[in-house]
């Protein structure tokens, strides 16, 4: 646990987000469908975060195997963080061009 006094800590966690971000730019970028390049006030941004977390979800359910689990769970937040991060980097541009 760390003390509430105290910074926390960056982790691994952070680049496996941006790699993530990277990863769906790629597969989805040929297609034009990438998030990258959408202005934050896009409509597709929460259907698509909402889906992410969605799978988050799924992955709780009881009908769910057990095996493997925590590491479907996290790789699915993973990608609810970086669709996340990209929407706020969406938006922090978006501040920018005002």
């Amino acid at each position: 646990m760390i003390p509430a006094d105290r910074a926390v800590p960056r982790t691994a966690v952070y680049d496996e987000v941006h790699s993530e971000r990277n990863r769906a730019h790629a597969k989805h970028g040929a297609a034009g469908n990438s998030r990258e390049n959408t202005p934050w006030d896009n409509a597709e941004w929460l259907p698509i975060l909402v889906e992410e977390l969605g799978e988050v979800a799924h992955e709780m359910t009881y009908d769910v195997a057990s095996q493997g689990k925590m590491d479907r769970m996290r790789r699915e937040l993973i990608q609810v963080a970086a669709m996340a991060c990209a929407w706020i980097d969406a938006l922090d541009e978006g501040y920018e061009r005002k």
